[in-house]
């Protein structure tokens, strides 16, 4: 057991030279309180420079591991296919209202959009396929299986001509006669049911109204025209431009409708998504996060010390060193990093609310010698030899827990922990240098008399009461607190989705989740990429993959699959249907029957034969083709646009995209094996998507957590024994984290809240927290353990203080617009709350217990 005598420690040379150092620097605060001031404000505006050169990164993907082949697969394919590299204006309709009401100006929008420096294409038209029929009707048939060649077969048989014909006669003498003249013109065969139902079924599920010609939404509330930036949406400063041109075009364009529109037709409401809105959202919201985190934080624990202090100059002693604090590590930031990211941009809130931890306890302690009648010279000489190590440990043990983060693959987390890390021993400086030197200058003519001081204990006395008094009912308190909270803890879950991360206020973020639950479930799927030296080294790794993969739409293990295949087979496979052709050429694909039954069917029915001569003559050609239709063939620069969404030459290789769609809409927690089984059979490919990147991350995360943690952990452990000098007090510092970290998974539990790729790392931040508040308590336990009981009552109304500044630093958090620091600052609330109440409630019960059992020994 932890005797008296024991906890008091031995003077050695080691302890002389601390205190002599300590006594100098009590002494220069004392002698040039003005010069350190001075010297403060220059270092300040230095420091406020240094960080004016800091922006902020939007980009979600840079926040994830960097040297994880998984989660580089996905960020290059991305990157190089320009996958979420778009400007996407969505044009609400009004309700009951056709989009050709509103024609003229979303050609405005776009002709104003084409015109702009900064776009490279429009996307907002359906193809029409009578734009290509010139180029596709002569190969129409090499697009199809042998199969559903067949199916054309029965289709140009004599019988089959003569229904079709009939069919066509019977479809124009319906109301819909105008809508259906083209599609008799250039269908007579009634072939095209064929394709339909060959490209539907690698539709994903996109629920989108092709008769409008427009990307119009199936309920006909929303109209997408997509443009492509020609910067990538991470270039903040450009999407910025982007998106100011852009409200300047829709704005003119509305102004032109408006002079011609009918006086009661409502107009659209026009919104914005894609990369380029979020980029800006996500940038603004960041840059709003640290306005308020920091303001919130710092004046609610100025005002939290002015309410638990009393005392006007108390806001100077905490708001002067807090700022400068503040000031030298937004410095440090610019210089070292120059950037921060939504998660690093925390790091202001943690400082403000752990730095001020430092100021009350040596502040609090500088009221507690006052009162008891100390001048103020030498109630600085005596916070300086007795309070000063304690903070020294807690501020190098805080900094140790966050420098953990260091350990992680996750870059904004490594962000913040070095910043909050160096910030806090940045904080120690100011407080050693600063805060005696300003209570010096403010109370120098107040020297020789004891000006009236006050800390407040927010209750804190009487819970210390209770826990010396009852000892034994205290811990066994806590005992069963921990043990159900413990039970507790095994129902908190882990969201491994990385989108969960995104903040909510984003309107860009707000309008994608519309466009998906308005258009269905295409925008969830996953990519299966090929990669090759030669176009055709790319075609033929990608017919192969889409092979496998046609064997899982079979038996249901995925929905369906988008590739350059889907729409250009093959070689062989054109090949076999040209053979099947030539063999036909005799009887059943013989274009001379064809023609003349065509011809007297179409007399028969009272049409113009001359009506169908060119449709006939491209038709002919696609029962004789000649050669296999490929990339370089095709002559069409709209179709090669369309391609180039699955095939894209990309520095001087080529590189191909199957987009597989899941089968239930959503893909499971687990990618199914047989998918994952693919590429294993095809060296080099490689699939990826959000929902693997996600499953990779938590394996990654729960890792580097656990690392953190047993390496924050440690670290404590030895310079808590290295200032302690005995493992008993060494192993009581950890009382406080326990209880608080316990209780705060068990809380966790009980609201359903869950852990995420960011508040995971919580525990390796309380810690530090809940350590420093050991420290304080067992700090003033070994100076006499005699008169513990009474000077308890003062350590804890500084804990209480600490605790309750942290939280406001911490719980600053909660009102974040990203879900991943709101978890942070709930998890954290807890954890911190009951760190501090157990520091002043179980830990001095564990003291006084120890106590009467070394007095019975005796």
């Amino acid at each position: 057991m932890l005797s008296p005598d024991a906890s008091r420690g031995h003077h050695n040379a080691s302890d002389d030279l601390i205190e002599k150092i300590l006594d100098s620097l009590a002494g220069l605060c004392l002698r040039r309180s003005k010069q350190i001031i001075a010297a403060s404000v220059i270092v300040a505006v230095a420091a406020v420079i240094a960080g004016s050169r800091l922006t902020f990164d939007p980009d979600l993907l840079n926040l994830i591991p960097q040297k994880n082949k998984r989660v580089n697969d996905f960020r290059k394919v991305l990157r190089d296919m320009g996958t979420i590299d778009y400007h996407i204006v969505v044009v609400n309709l009004p309700p009951g209202r056709d989009v050709h009401d509103y024609e003229t100006l979303v050609e405005g929008i776009a002709d104003g959009y084409r015109k702009s420096p900064r776009i490279e294409d429009v996307t907002y038209r359906i193809p029409n396929p009578l734009d290509f029929v010139e180029v596709i009707l002569p190969r129409a048939l090499l697009f199809l299986t042998p199969a559903e060649l067949n199916e054309v077969a029965a289709k140009l048989s004599d019988d089959g001509i003569r229904e079709s014909v009939a069919r066509n006669r019977a479809l124009l003498q319906t109301p819909q006669e105008f809508a259906l003249k083209q599609l008799v013109q250039y269908d007579p065969f009634n072939l095209a049911p064929i394709f339909i139902r060959k490209f539907q079924t690698s539709g994903g599920g996109f629920n989108i109204d092709t008769s409008s010609g427009y990307y119009v939404s199936a309920d006909h509330s929303i109209l997408l025209m997509l443009m492509k930036p020609n910067r990538p949406a991470q270039d903040v400063p450009f999407a910025k431009q982007l998106l100011a041109d852009g409200t300047a075009i829709e704005a003119n364009a509305l102004k032109e409708f408006q002079k011609d529109a009918p006086r009661d037709l409502p107009m659209p409401k026009i919104e914005h998504s894609g990369g380029y809105e979020i980029a800006v959202g996500d940038a603004d919201l960041i840059r709003q996060d640290i306005i308020v985190n920091v303001l919130g934080s710092f004046f609610g624990v100025l005002a939290l010390f002015l309410y638990a202090f009393r005392r006007a100059a108390s806001i100077g002693y905490a708001g002067a060193p807090l700022a400068l604090g503040l000031a030298l590590t937004f410095g440090m930031a610019g210089l070292v990093y120059g950037q921060l990211s939504q998660a690093s941009a925390g790091f202001a809130a943690l400082l403000a609310g752990l730095g001020i931890d430092f100021i009350t306890v040596l502040y609090g302690r500088y009221v507690d010698e006052r009162n008891r009648g100390t001048a103020m010279p030498d109630a600085i000489r005596t916070i300086m030899r007795t309070t000063m190590p304690g903070v020294f440990v807690a501020a190098i043990t805080t900094a140790g827990t966050f420098y953990a983060f260091l350990a992680t693959d996750f870059r904004g987390m490594t962000q913040l922990g070095f910043l909050t890390g160096t910030g806090i021993l940045l904080f120690l400086l100011c407080v050693m240098f600063l805060l005696p030197a300003l209570i010096v200058f403010s109370e120098r003519k107040e020297s020789s008399r004891a000006p009236k001081l006050y800390l407040h204990s927010f209750g804190s006395g009487k819970l210390i009461d209770i826990a010396v008094a009852k000892p034994m009912i205290t811990i066994a308190v806590w005992v069963i607190f921990i043990i159900v909270c413990a039970a507790l803890a095994t129902r908190v879950h882990f969201s491994d989705n990385i989108q969960d991360l995104r903040a909510k206020g984003n309107p860009g973020v707000v309008n994608q989740t519309k466009i998906t639950q308005k258009f269905g479930q295409s925008f969830d799927f996953m990519m299966y990429v090929t990669e090759a030296k030669t176009l055709e080294g790319v075609l033929s790794k990608t017919y192969a993959a889409a092979h496998d993969l046609d064997t899982l739409v079979q038996d249901h293990t995925i929905a369906s699959f988008q590739s350059i295949s889907t729409f250009l087979p093959a070689i062989d496979q054109q090949q076999a249907v040209m053979a099947e052709l030539h063999r036909g050429s005799a009887d059943r694909f013989n274009v001379q029957r064809i023609k003349k039954t065509f011809s007297e069917a179409l007399v028969s029915s009272g049409f113009r034969t001359e009506a169908y001569d060119n449709y006939m003559r491209l038709f002919a050609q696609a029962l004789e083709p000649t050669q296999p239709v490929t990339l370089q063939t095709i002559g069409d620069k709209d179709l090669m646009k369309l391609a180039s969404r699955f095939v894209k030459q990309v520095n001087g290789a080529w590189m191909s995209v199957i987009y597989v769609y899941p089968a239930g809409g959503r893909w499971p927690r687990d990618v199914p094996a047989k998918l994952m089984a693919v590429p294993d059979r095809h060296p080099g490919d490689v699939l990826t998507g959000v929902n693997l990147v996600s499953g990779t991350l938590r394996h990654i995360v729960k890792a580097d957590a656990t690392r953190a943690t047993i390496i924050g952990f440690v670290a404590v452990f030895i310079l808590m024994f290295l200032s302690f000098r005995t493992v008993t007090i060494t192993a009581l510092t950890f009382v406080p984290f326990i209880a608080g970290a316990t209780g705060m998974l068990g809380l966790m539990a009980l609201l359903g809240l869950e852990f995420n790729f960011m508040n995971i790392f919580v525990g390796l931040m309380i810690i530090g927290v809940a350590t420093d508040y050991a420290i304080y308590m067992l700090q003033r336990y070994r100076e006499n353990p005699a008169t513990f009981r009474g000077a308890a009552h003062e350590t804890g109304k500084a804990i209480i203080m600490a605790a309750l500044t942290a939280i406001v630093g911490y719980g600053s958090f909660a009102i974040s617009h990203y879900p991943g620091l709101r978890s942070i600052g709930y998890a954290s609330t807890f954890g911190i709350g009951l760190s501090g109440l157990a520091a002043i409630t179980l830990l001095p019960a564990i003291l006084v217990m120890n106590d009467k059992h070394n007095s019975g020994s005796c």
